[in-house]
Parts: C-alpha cells; structure tokens; sequence
C-alpha cells in the first residue's frame, strides 16, 4: 500500500511541477509580448477602444453604399464606428463597394444543391481630405442551406446575409482602428 501512495505522491510532485512551469512560461511570453508593444485589438484596453482611435473613427464620414445590402452595411458600420455619434465636418470620407457571390457546394442525388456559401466583400478606401489614405478589400463568408421550401430557402440566405455584412462590418472597424492606431502612434527607433 505504501508504494501506492508514493507513485500517487510523485505524479501529484510531477504535475504540480508541470503546471508551475507552464505557469512561468505563459508570464514570460505575456511580459515579452508587452515589452515590444504588443496590444490587443478587443477588449476594454484594445486599439479599438482608445480614446484616439474612437475620436479618429468618429472623424470619417461614410460615404452611402448602393443597393439594400450596401444600405445595411452602412447601418451597422454607423452603430459600430460611431459611439458618440458621428463629429460635424468629418476629415475622412470612406468609400465602399459592396460585391457578393454565392457558391454552391453540397449535391443531392438529383443533381440539386443542399448548400452554398455566400461571399460578400467590401472593396473600400478611405481618403483624407481628398488623397487616398487606406486602400483595402474585406471579406465576410458563410454558409446557409437550400432547402426544398422556396420560402425557407430565401429566409436561410437572408440570415446569411446579415450574417456576412456583421463580419464585413467588425472587419471594416478593426482594419479601420488598426491604420489609426498605427497612425497616431509615435513611432518608435528603428535598431
């Protein structure tokens, strides 16, 4: 019996000895990826919440997007990027076009499709004063079903719509927060 307790014994000392390792090993890479400015992007104290990214991003101006589904994107980029409202005489313009693309991928026997994925990207620039200042494409892709029911079907695809112009919109915001993070950050000496 007592050589039970000492095999018990000398893995509880092995584990404990594993977990306090892993603990300094997660302190360590925490304190390194903080002492070369490393900050997350979510969060309280993400780029997205900094003071100076939030008054950047009420300075843009969104410009309006065609169609319905450009109507909505510009609806939720408005609740995303303003969170005090929009500034009076905003510096930035943004320009988006707005693209979508469904592609079918699950066959049934009868050579009809059972499912798609909708891909829908925003092309969009922002400019400054009239120059170009952030060129970039996001992309937001889901999956939904086709079913036999016409109804069903559209409703599926209406839901991966908005689906899709949510990520595209969390997507615009944060490349958005990243370029004026970048921007207003002073930048640090080159080694």
């Amino acid at each position: 019996m007592q050589c039970r307790g000492m095999r018990w014994a000398s893995h509880f000392l092995v584990s404990r000895r594993r977990a306090l390792r892993d603990a300094g090993v997660a302190t360590a890479a925490g304190l390194l990826l903080a002492s070369c400015g490393f900050r997350p992007l979510y969060g309280s104290s993400g780029v997205a919440a900094s003071p100076e990214v939030l008054s950047a991003l009420a300075q843009i101006r969104i410009r309006p997007i065609a169609d319905r589904s450009g109507q909505r994107l510009r609806q939720i980029l408005n609740e995303k990027i303003y969170s005090n409202g929009p500034a009076k005489g905003g510096v930035f313009d943004l320009d988006i076009v707005l693209s979508k693309q469904i592609v079918e991928l699950g066959v049934r026997p009868d050579s009809t499709t059972s499912r798609a994925n909708l891909i829908m990207t925003a092309s969009f620039i922002l400019y400054e004063s009239g120059a170009r200042a952030l060129v970039d494409i996001a992309q937001g892709i889901v999956s939904y079903n086709i079913l036999d029911d016409q109804f069903a079907t559209v409703t599926s695809q209406s839901d991966a719509e908005d689906r899709a112009l949510g990520i595209l919109g969390e997507e615009i915001k944060t490349r958005l927060a990243v370029y004026f993070d970048r921007r207003l950050r002073p930048r640090t000496a080159k080694r």
